[in-house]
């Protein structure tokens, strides 16, 4: 089974590293969240020592299975934060950009805080949704074996197109698998990442009025804060909503919760939505 570690792995140094992209975290191609980790992982090479504050990428193509070029450029260093651009080629042609702010671990600021999350039962009493859905809306692509969901409401499957919702919410613990947690930050901080850039999307679909699928919406920007590192916490808490759809964009927001309640992370991302008789890779 796929791993995120050593999936998202860069080598090399001085600036330029190296990586390969799985075929095991595709979507609609590989999941954009997945090659941000990537990305991530590279300024945590950069700059060893630190950990990351925030990210903010633009996803410009979709590479194909296989190796990938990365540099990391310092744009700002100071004793206590670094800003990096890290930018993803694949045979010469640009997959990603990213701005990425590492600092200081154990920095002194205002007493730690954060919102409460949704209140709702803890994932050791839910079924996931593999258990909860028949088999014809199962989730098919590659993606979906590496992670496990369980929703907060367990007594109303997601079942769109036959039921759809009347908000485009949804609420869910989220745990990877095989490996749930890392004590490396960049792969702490990797897992909200990649649940930001994939549930906006389906917060968005459960709320359409029944009929087959007309649309798919690749992620063109994503930007990430990063509020609590919690590598001890297997699963977390992931309460996405998509405010708004128009003109061909899709927009949404998540909030990522550690077990014991801390805020991991917060982010908004905007999607370009293709039509699904249209849609190629690239």
């Amino acid at each position: 089974m796929a791993d995120l570690a050593g999936d998202t792995q860069v080598t090399g140094g001085s600036g330029n590293w190296n990586a390969k992209v799985s075929d095991e975290w595709d979507l609609w191609g590989p999941n954009g969240g997945y090659l941000a980790t990537i990305a991530l992982r590279a300024a945590g090479e950069h700059v060893p020592g630190m950990r990351p504050a925030s990210l903010e990428c633009h996803f410009l193509r979709s590479p194909a299975p296989g190796g990938v070029e990365l540099t990391t450029v310092t744009l700002r260093a100071s004793g206590r934060a670094h800003s990096v651009r890290v930018s993803m080629t694949q045979a010469n042609a640009l997959i990603l950009e990213a701005l990425v702010w590492v600092v200081e671990p154990g920095l002194d600021g205002l007493p730690p805080r954060s919102v409460s999350p949704p209140g709702g039962p803890r994932p050791e009493g839910l079924e996931s949704y593999e258990r909860l859905l028949p088999p014809a809306h199962q989730y098919r692509e590659p993606f979906w074996r590496h992670v496990e969901e369980r929703p907060l409401d367990q007594t109303r499957h997601l079942m769109w197109p036959e039921d759809p919702r009347e908000e485009s919410i949804r609420t869910s613990w989220l745990r990877f698998r095989p490996e749930p947690c890392f004590p490396d930050p960049y792969l702490d901080a990797g897992r909200s990442v990649i649940a930001a850039d994939v549930f906006p999307f389906l917060a968005a679909v459960i709320a359409l009025e029944p009929g087959p699928l007309t649309h798919i919406a690749p992620t063109i920007s994503l930007s990430v804060s990063f509020h609590a590192l919690r590598p001890e916490s297997e699963w977390l808490l992931v309460h996405t909503e998509s405010p708004a759809a128009g003109d061909g964009l899709l927009g949404g927001r998540t909030s990522i919760w550690a077990e014991n309640g801390d805020l991991a992370a917060s982010s908004r991302v905007q999607m370009l939505c293709r039509s699904l008789r249209g849609a190629r890779r690239g």
